[in-house]
């Protein structure tokens, strides 16, 4: 089994880029909508999409409300009756930002809005298209077959591994805080939904340190080795992760 139908934020470049590759390779995904701000300027995107009718490129920017509420007209008029059973937020940004750095309200404040904002007002405007998907299934059972929100979070969520301040070159202080306020929302939402009965799983995965232009040409593994991981994983979700952090092999990560 699979998640017939997927919407993923942040997918022109990247872990994002490299989800929709990997999703691809499942056969039992039949619609996948991939969301990038500059649609025409993601030549690999389109070249997938060429190569693979199951997928559809659409422009968002998450940070932008009108934007979000046309995606969500759009993703239903792929999807239809059958819901969205996958909702990915992927999209992010990194704003160097330290204790040291000269104070800056605007650079601290949008990572905060990209990173969390932007994710939780997502997972709310879906929300209704992941019910959907949920009606088709009875019982109380949670998986991404049914439907679910995986957030793209980071060990940065940790307040126990956060050990090292602002960290490398003192530049990551608002970069942490919006992985904490993700993991924040997503734990809220988690025990929101079971006072709901709404049977639809949030969870949160760390992709590891990623050589992207996120993580820079540093970082300890490739795109492929960790979206490889990442989308094993997605198969692997039930009730068991509902609310919290773990990394690419579904290891419990401590808050």
């Amino acid at each position: 089994m699979a998640p017939k139908t997927i919407f993923i934020t942040g997918a022109n470049r990247g872990i994002g880029l490299g989800l929709v590759r990997e999703l691809l390779k499942v056969p039992g995904v039949e619609t996948l909508v991939a969301g990038a701000r500059n649609i025409d300027g993601a030549k690999e995107l389109q070249s997938l999409a060429k190569a693979d009718s199951r997928l559809h490129l659409l422009a968002v920017d998450v940070s932008n409300d009108e934007s979000l509420v046309s995606s969500v007209n759009s993703v239903s008029g792929l999807v239809g009756e059958r819901g969205l059973n996958l909702l990915i937020n992927n999209a992010g940004v990194i704003e160097s930002y330290g204790t040291s750095s000269t104070p800056n309200r605007y650079t601290v404040l949008k990572c905060i809005d990209v990173n969390a904002v932007s994710a939780l007002l997502a997972s709310q405007h879906f929300l209704p298209l992941l019910q959907k998907a949920a009606s088709k299934v009875s019982g109380d059972n949670l998986s991404p077959d049914r439907a679910a929100i995986i957030n793209i979070g980071s060990d940065c969520a940790s307040q126990t591994l956060n050990l090292r301040g602002s960290g490398p070159g003192n530049s990551l202080l608002a970069y942490k805080m919006s992985k904490v306020a993700m993991l924040s929302f997503s734990r809220s939402m988690a025990a929101d939904f079971k006072n709901l009965n709404i049977p639809v799983l949030i969870t949160n995965i760390h992709p590891g340190w990623v050589q992207t232009d996120m993580g820079g040409s540093n970082a300890e593994i490739s795109v492929d080795e960790s979206v490889t991981k990442i989308v094993a994983s997605i198969g692997k979700l039930d009730a068991s992760h509902q609310g919290g952090l773990f990394n690419r092999d579904l290891e419990t990560m401590p808050f």
